[in-house]
């Protein structure tokens, strides 16, 4: 598990670098973590700021925010990640992948709010496959929930006969 975990936050370091291409920088209004639609979360990045906070009463608002593994801000009944302090990430440096690639990527052209810095300047998208470095990030998640399903048992044959 901490290997996973580890791997991880390298992928989080290299997509940063990817990312750091893009010739905007972020204008910290904190719009992206009240006005947006849909963010994804997977167990593993679950895992890995349950880790980093050692917060259960955080990680609970956070789980009970996105509602098994999407995290639905733009509408949700809090109105704002659970994370979000006044208008900076709180868990910034250990964010998830969609975070990390908001703003830089749009869905469908039409995700990003009115003030956003990226706006216009961001590459649309109609699917995660065609995020940066998205395979990547897909097999280490996929990573995760196979050590899980064999820490719990899940993955052996049961017995014949």
């Amino acid at each position: 598990m901490d290997s996973l975990l580890k791997k991880l936050n390298c992928f989080y370091e290299k997509l940063d670098l990817y990312l750091q291409s893009s010739k905007k920088d972020c204008g910290v209004c904190g719009e992206c973590c009240k006005v947006t639609s849909v963010l994804r979360v997977y167990p593993l990045e679950m895992e890995n700021i349950g880790r980093r906070i050692n917060n259960r009463v955080k990680m609970k608002r956070f789980r009970d925010f996105t509602g098994n593994d999407l995290i639905d801000i733009w509408g949700g009944t809090s109105g704002h990640c659970p994370f979000q302090e006044g208008d900076l990430c709180g868990i910034y440096a250990f964010r998830p992948y969609q975070c990390r690639v908001y703003g830089h990527y749009d869905y469908k052209g039409r995700s990003l709010p009115v003030r956003c810095v990226y706006r216009g300047h961001a590459v649309r998208y109609d699917s995660r496959e065609e995020l940066p470095l998205y395979d990547e990030f897909s097999n280490l998640t996929e990573g995760y929930d196979e050590t899980v399903r064999e820490v719990a048992g899940l993955n052996k044959n049961p017995p014949s006969g």
